[in-house]
């Protein structure tokens, strides 16, 4: 999954602001003694003797020729085959290392995942060694750009937001992988199907595909909710079918919601903000920041403004969502009891929440469970794909060793057993969210999530995360982000900041490519 939470403070999301030679020494030995059994010629010398008894010289010349009894010995060249060896060592010598330079963002710090599985890479590719470039979260796509300008970059490119494969192609940074996939027969009819569309979609530029998902969830419009805190409370949530209204989500908030001694003990609900997070409430009512070709921006359309609307009024007129002034992390306000419902993407299902809260099903602090997005006006249950993902450098010396090293990391093995260890969302593939072994051990995600999201059998499919086509997202979404947030804490009118921030997004996107 991509967690923003990682690129970003959590902080800072939940605010809406945005503000990486022997051989060749035995092959000159000296040469192979071939002319050694040339010297039987000179022992022909006696001949000259042959005056001193002129009529019986010819029998002399016979022990003369007694030298010829070692030309049996002229196997002697034998000894050249051996001698030839080490010349055919030579090619497998001549064959240099490979050191494959891969870059990601710092992450398992003790080497427990990563370690086996670079290791296990190393032995089924002999000759190759695998060089990590890691670098903060935070930093590491600068530190790519900067190393791509110097022509000093590795074999593979972390992509740390899907949103920045533009850029990233446009700068020269990333390689296509088409070309791969095309010649890759066993990885086109098998693995290349399994990846969601709306998520292969954000790596799509110039009719050619640029990069792959790591990781892959809906987007950031999953409900984790408190089931123990529910029941108590008398609020009947929709954990058999997933079947809510944006009306009967507001109720629930407030139900949930809990006031002693004048202040609010736990709030109903922490809705999740930015362009990840405000996008997927907005098109419960046909909006959107972006059109899908990422010509132009939506924020002030009719519908997107009413999608703002709704989510300015879980915090001015509803007042149940937790302030944007609290600062709130989630991983701490969900398992803390602050919150009994907090929206996030599939991240925490995985070793958050089931850490620090316990098994969905009790045994911990207390019962939850992940739920759907509510219906609005669209009429359906609204997602927006977004992952963080793996390309090939463009500037790579081993291509196709290179290659290999992106199927690893995108792969379903991979996938499933990050997903695991609490380092992301679980892999962009239908083969990992609807296998048994996912259902039996994630079946809040596995369940109802993949039943009413995900199946590609029973759901419309999962749309994209739309940005800018010149690749300016950063740009586009922190003027957005920072326009919407005075409408969360109250200062401006939904109408009123959602022009401001049309204005300040189109600017943006009609520049020319990042």
């Amino acid at each position: 999954m991509f967690d923003l939470s990682k690129l970003i403070s959590r902080r800072a999301v939940l605010s809406g602001s945005l503000v990486a030679v022997g051989a060749v020494a035995a092959a000159c030995a000296a040469p192979a003694p071939t002319a050694t059994p040339v010297p039987a010629k000179p022992a022909e010398a006696p001949k000259p003797a042959a005056p001193a008894a002129a009529a019986p010289a010819p029998a002399p010349t016979k022990p003369a020729e007694a030298p010829k009894p070692a030309a049996p010995a002229a196997p002697a060249p034998a000894p050249t085959k051996p001698a030839a060896a080490p010349a055919a060592a030579a090619p497998a010598a001549a064959k240099p290392a490979i050191e494959l330079r891969i870059h990601d963002w710092e992450q398992d710090p003790e080497d427990k995942f990563f370690g086996p599985v670079f290791k296990k890479f190393e032995e089924e590719h002999p000759g190759v060694k695998v060089k990590r470039e890691w670098f903060p979260r935070g930093d590491m796509h600068t530190k790519q750009l900067a190393l791509a300008a110097t022509n000093t970059l590795g074999d593979t490119v972390r992509i740390n937001v899907a949103v920045l494969t533009k850029e990233l192609v446009n700068k020269n940074v990333l390689a296509s992988v088409t070309p791969f996939i095309n010649k890759d027969t066993k990885w086109n009819q098998n693995d290349q199907k399994q990846f969601w569309p709306g998520n292969i979609a954000n790596y799509m530029m110039k009719g050619e595909q640029w990069g792959y998902p790591v990781v892959g969830h809906p987007g950031c419009v999953q409900y984790f909710v408190n089931l123990d805190h529910a029941e108590k409370q008398g609020v009947k949530l929709p954990t058999a079918d997933g079947k809510w209204t944006i009306d009967e989500a507001v109720a629930a908030s407030q139900k949930l919601q809990v006031s002693s001694g004048g202040r609010v003990t736990v709030y109903g609900v922490q809705p999740c903000l930015g362009g990840e997070g405000a996008v997927g409430m907005m098109r419960m009512f046909g909006g959107d920041y972006y059109n899908e070709e990422g010509t132009k921006a939506l924020v002030s359309t009719p519908e997107s403004i009413k999608g703002i609307e709704w989510i300015a009024d879980l915090f001015q007129k509803h007042k149940v969502a937790i302030p944007l002034e609290a600062k709130a992390d989630a991983q701490q306000v969900f398992p803390g009891g602050t919150v009994a419902m907090t929206v996030l993407t599939s991240f925490a299902a995985g070793g958050a929440f089931p850490r620090t809260v316990g098994p969905s099903a009790g045994g911990g602090k207390f019962k939850w469970a992940v739920l759907p997005p509510p219906v609005g006006p669209s009429g359906k249950r609204e997602t927006q794909v977004s992952s963080d993902g793996y390309g090939l450098s463009k500037q790579s010396k081993n291509p196709d060793v290179a290659w290999d090293m992106v199927k690893l990391y995108v792969g379903r093995e991979l996938g499933f057993n990050r997903f695991k260890l609490a380092l992301g969302s679980p892999g962009s593939r239908y083969d990992i969210w609807g296998s048994p072994e996912f259902k039996k051990e994630f079946p809040t995600l596995g369940g109802l999530i993949w039943d009413t999201l995900v199946d590609p059998a029973k759901n419309p499919p999962l749309r994209p995360w739309n940005h800018p086509a010149n690749g300016r997202y950063f740009e586009t979404d922190t003027a957005i982000n920072n326009i919407l947030q005075s409408v969360w804490i109250g200062t401006k009118k939904p109408a009123e900041a959602a022009a401001e921030a049309q204005k300040a997004a189109q600017e943006i996107m009609d520049k020319p490519g990042a």
